[in-house]
């Protein structure tokens, strides 16, 4: 008996699954910052290369004509008002290749980067040439433009840039590791740590003191199995191998616990990682990276909010879509349609990604990017032949901006239809009119619990 219950004294085992959670997490974070920051390096010197060419021949052909004329003064005063709105740029320099010309004709910027480039030394400057050239053959250069930027500057932005993606990502990933740490150790830790000290005390000889766990889990079972094994044990040690049986089929029935968890755990990792992909293809640059993998895990943390707070019970419907608001929108939400259609847990998360990438192209496109409504309804209607409850939901929006036709799809509209066809097992239609979207969906729930 003894043996039997000091199997029961697996405290550690929570916090080792939290640690290995977060654990787990901090990797992630740290490899998809590694990556961010290398990206925005590589984004940040192509756009400077480009800037700078582009710079360089607006400053080139500004300069042209008044060089052409000898007029000094014009071109020094139109490359300080260049230099003045553009505040990484730190020195200009024009040189004429025009007969008669020695030297630079104009040079205007910041003093010690001036003198520093007069005097060849390059160090923490990245400059560009732009010359002008006739149409002769071969070419004769007219003008050449000598544009400098201040590396130092450049290299400041650029650290401005990861540290407030880093910020935003690092509070992303606490707070889901917070929910995941809460998550074990609200379902395993505090009834292990409780079973843990009366299991204890029972195995020291106290047969007085009854054995009780306030909980309707496996758990809650398990305490009273041992409450069971008290009474029957003062009276009769002949029962105490038909109780370690019992003892046996609890323990198997934590495993399988552990490994649910375990298996949900990994399925919500997966799941972002790929979002994070999904999001990095569609992404122009790092900010609409941000915005677009923010609404994604935004929306992931709601449904995974709601589905703790019914104990991975089937959610309402209409409670998930209104959870699903953006912050800080302009327009309004008017949804109509019965309160008691549930979404089963294991096809919860699908639908909250389609309502929320719905709710992330009004708000970017259609009637939440003005003061525009946004009108939802659905209906439950027939069960079909696999014993699926069918959901019919309009999306309709107006008050918007006229919507330019034809309307190409793009990743959010891939996401949903995937989600829709793949995971709800129903099917979408777009339609763009001028005057706002009309789109239908169709999801088929399924009735059993995950």
């Amino acid at each position: 008996m003894l043996s039997s219950l000091r199997r029961i004294k697996t405290t550690k085992l929570g916090l080792n699954l939290s640690a290995s959670i977060i654990l787990w997490l901090l990797l992630t974070m740290v490899g998809v910052l590694l990556f961010l920051a290398w990206e925005a390096r590589l984004t940040a010197e192509r756009q400077v290369s480009v800037e700078g060419d582009l710079i360089g021949s607006v400053a080139a052909n500004a300069c042209l004509q008044p060089l052409l004329e000898n007029d000094y003064p014009t071109i020094r005063w139109r490359l300080e008002a260049m230099i003045q709105r553009l505040p990484d740029v730190v020195f200009c320099q024009v040189d004429s290749a025009l007969p008669g010309s020695i030297g630079a004709e104009v040079s205007v910027g910041e003093t010690s980067e001036l003198m520093q480039w007069i005097e060849g030394d390059t160090t923490g400057l990245v400059v560009f040439f732009t010359p002008i050239v006739t149409d002769d053959v071969p070419p004769v250069i007219i003008v050449e433009v000598a544009l400098g930027y201040s590396r130092a500057r450049i290299d400041a932005a650029l650290r401005s840039q990861i540290m407030t993606i880093s910020v935003g990502i690092g509070s992303s990933f606490f707070i889901v590791a917070l929910f995941l740490v809460y998550v074990v150790r609200r379902i395993i830790g505090r009834p292990l740590s409780d079973l843990d000290t009366q299991s204890a005390r029972l195995a020291g000889g106290d047969l007085e003191t009854p054995v009780h766990l306030d909980s309707q889990t496996e758990f809650g079972q398990l305490a009273r199995t041992l409450e069971s094994m008290r009474v029957q044990v003062s009276g009769q040690i002949q029962h105490l191998q038909e109780l370690s049986q019992q003892l046996v089929r609890s323990s198997e029935t934590q495993r399988m616990m552990f490994s649910e968890l375990d298996h949900r755990v990994r399925n919500n990792l997966a799941g972002l990682s790929s979002l994070i992909s999904l999001s990095r293809r569609g992404a122009v640059d790092v900010d609409s990276f941000a915005d677009s993998i923010s609404g994604r895990v935004h929306a992931m943390s709601v449904v995974h909010t709601l589905l703790s707070q019914e104990h991975w019970e089937p959610v309402n419907l209409a409670a998930l879509i209104r959870l699903l608001v953006p912050p800080g929108g302009t327009g309004r939400l008017e949804c109509s349609g019965p309160e008691d259609v549930l979404v089963p847990p294991s096809q919860a998360t699908a639908c909250g990604m389609v309502i929320q990438e719905l709710m992330a192209n009004s708000q970017k496109y259609g009637a939440w990017s003005q003061d525009g409504v946004v009108h939802v309804s659905w209906e439950q209607s027939e069960v079909d032949d696999e014993d699926r409850l069918v959901v019919r939901m309009k999306w309709h929006e107006t008050g918007g901006p006229p919507v330019d036709l034809p309307f190409e799809p793009g990743t959010g509209t891939g996401l949903i239809e995937g989600f829709v066809t793949s995971e709800l097992k129903g099917s979408v239609t777009f339609d763009f009119q001028p005057d706002g979207a009309r789109h239908e969906l169709e999801f088929r729930f399924s009735h059993h619990r995950a």
